[in-house]
């Protein structure tokens, strides 16, 4: 039943590895293309996050940019949160997201 049981998990994770693949083959060539599709139409399997925040942002300063009220707000925002970011206490932060993890791993 061991044997049966590992097979299969073998067979997924193979399965995994091949999409994985093909997905990082396609951001590849969609990388080689000139990129101008919108944000909404991107595969959340690629994983870029930086990419995708960078594209939001650039997004929301193209809206922005006929409002010059509602540009002020998106800067001081942007502003905030990058305060806010850099005044976290490092040690704390990662003994949050550690217990996180562990609680994330013990309720699974």
């Amino acid at each position: 039943m061991a044997d049966k049981d590992m097979q299969n998990e073998l067979e997924q994770l193979r399965a995994e590895v091949a999409a994985l693949s093909a997905a990082r083959a396609s951001k590849k060539a969609a990388e080689a293309q000139p990129d101008t599709s919108p944000v909404e139409s991107r595969s959340p399997e690629t994983g870029d996050l930086t990419g995708d925040i960078s594209d939001i942002i650039e997004n929301a300063k193209a809206a922005t940019a006929d409002d010059p009220e509602l540009a002020g707000q998106f800067d001081q925002l942007i502003e905030q949160l990058e305060h806010e970011i850099k005044d976290l206490p490092a040690i704390t932060t990662l003994a949050v997201f550690s217990l996180g993890v562990l609680f994330g791993r013990l309720l699974r």
